[in-house]
């Protein structure tokens, strides 16, 4: 925190003004800041903004376009109900699956992608057997075709989410065309759908993060960082946005609870 990141990409883009660059974030907020301090010869974009662009404003046009995640009440509506199960917890557990594999690399729903365990109506935790995880493999996907759909009044139940777009963009191999390199920050928080678009992009890629903030877990991001090939790596140790103090407790931190040792944390 506080190294000087994104300014390294600020004078690396400087340094070659006849170039152009495409600097990603998963982060609107971190864009946006991006915008005010990166040169003219660098363009600033949400993974999702890119992946609106070629594919989410056609379901805009349509109307079948939902900036929020699909509900697990919506979910419930769009399911069959059984006997035996409770159609709010098979609607979570079916939220759940579309998300993983929205979040995954994979071109298809499959079992990997449900979840291991549901909590019951009365709250306590239970394994997903084979039989429902088949289950929500086929309702999932059914809801997955039916989202994918941009024709036709009765689809419009099925809204397209930004995941699902993204998800889209990614299953289409997208290139970004253009640019001379890619900046990708906070690249420790990416998913594995939006590192598959990165690593099939020909140009030049550098890979700017964190490994000890990753905080998008729950959305199914993988740690990048330690995941993608690389022929540099450089490390960035003293930060500017705390004193010494606090850098030794940082330190102390990564060195008890990570046995981080070879990199010692400067501040001020």
């Amino acid at each position: 925190s506080g190294t000087g990141k994104t300014s390294t990409l600020v004078k690396y883009a400087e340094r070659f003004p006849d170039l152009n660059f495409l600097y990603v974030a998963f982060n609107k907020a971190v864009v946006e800041r991006g915008k005010s301090v990166f040169p003219r010869n660098v363009t600033c974009k949400t993974f999702h903004s890119l992946a609106y662009g070629s594919i989410g404003k056609h379901y805009k046009e349509k109307g079948k376009l939902n900036f929020s995640k699909m509900s697990v009440y919506s979910i419930s509506s769009l399911i069959q109900n059984r006997e035996g199960q409770s159609l709010f917890v098979r609607a979570k557990t079916v939220s759940q699956t579309l998300e993983s594999f929205f979040a995954s690399s994979d071109e298809e729903i499959c079992e990997e992608h449900t979840p291991i365990w549901f909590k019951n109506t009365h709250g306590e935790r239970r394994l997903v057997s084979r039989e429902e995880k088949r289950i929500n493999v086929e309702e999932a996907a059914e809801i997955w075709h039916n989202m994918k759909k941009l024709e036709g009044d009765a689809e419009k139940k099925y809204k397209m989410t930004c995941d699902g777009y993204l998800k889209l963009w990614q299953l289409r191999k997208p290139q970004l065309s253009g640019y001379d390199a890619i900046f990708v920050d906070e690249a420790q928080d990416c998913t594995p759908a939006i590192v598959d678009i990165v690593l099939s992009q020909t140009c030049g890629i550098i890979l700017v993060g964190d490994p000890h903030q990753q905080i998008y877990t729950f959305r199914g991001a993988v740690n990048t960082l330690y995941s993608v090939p690389h022929t540099h790596v450089y490390y960035l140790t003293q930060s500017f946005r705390f004193g010494p103090e606090i850098a030794y407790i940082g330190a102390t931190i990564l060195d008890i609870c990570k046995r981080i040792r070879n990199k010692t944390l400067v501040g001020g």
